[in-house]
């Protein structure tokens, strides 16, 4: 009798692993390729969301302590800093691979209320004008078939929108 039990309480063949690892390898070389869009395009929306949350960062900070804070865009990624860059606050690197930024073009600093003031360095140092529309800066980040674009309104609104 216990000869019998012992023989019910098998376990599997190395066959039997081997069919199940070749039918999972064969399902996972067809399903990644399907996926790489959808990380693409997740990680373009996380990038955006960042731009976007150190954008307001910046403004918040320039209107808690009443000093100009600036945002340098390089590239999808940016630098937050006080004022001339004395302490920098944040930082955030490029984005990650299939994702591609139109980033803002030029410096931008928040002023102590909160406004925004468009910056470019030049040979003088910075030099800072108010936006001349409602609209003082844009960037869009795409990737994936997925795009965002963030609006920075000239009173320090940031606006994200896409699909």
């Amino acid at each position: 009798m216990q000869t019998q039990c012992a023989r019910n309480h098998r376990g599997f063949t190395l066959i039997e692993l081997l069919v199940v690892v070749a039918i999972a390898a064969v399902l996972l070389a067809v399903a990644v390729p399907q996926l790489q869009p959808q990380v693409a395009a997740a990680s373009a929306k996380s990038t955006a969301s960042k731009l976007a949350d150190a954008l307001r960062y910046a403004r918040q900070y320039a209107l808690n302590t009443s000093s100009l804070v600036t945002f340098t865009p390089n590239g999808c990624g940016y630098t937050v800093a006080t004022t001339a860059g004395a302490q920098l606050l944040s930082a955030g690197s490029g984005a990650s691979s299939g994702v591609s930024c139109q980033a803002l073009s030029t410096t931008v600093s928040f002023l102590g209320d909160g406004s925004v003031a468009l910056c470019t360095q030049g040979a003088q140092g910075l030099s800072c004008s108010a936006p001349t529309s409602n609209t003082a800066a844009t960037a869009s980040v795409s990737g994936g078939g997925s795009s965002w674009q963030i609006v920075l309104s000239s009173g320090g609104v940031v606006t994200t929108s896409g699909s």
